[in-house]
């Protein structure tokens, strides 16, 4: 069952993280700022999950917890990926 929503959760996470850069990719010289704001935008709404779940449900929050690591460990790949085309 946790094995399911950990997948779903990484994921829509990292769909959306593909989104952001392909937008910045299609964008014009500006568009890596949307990255620069977006993607934190993203990690603060995993924490916050995570954070939520860590009062009720604790096996499900350290899903987040996991996705929410591997978003921060990622931030500064996925901006130099974004910056390079």
């Amino acid at each position: 069952m946790y094995s399911i929503h950990q997948a779903i959760s990484v994921f829509i996470n990292f769909f959306l993280v593909g989104q952001i850069i392909k937008q910045v990719w299609d964008g014009n010289d500006k568009a890596i700022i949307l990255l620069i704001f977006l993607y934190p935008i993203l990690i603060i709404v995993n924490s916050l999950i995570w954070w939520v779940l860590s009062k009720k449900r604790k096996k499900e929050s350290k899903i987040y917890k996991l996705t929410t690591i591997g978003l921060i460990i990622l931030f500064l790949p996925s901006l130099v990926i974004a910056s390079m085309y």
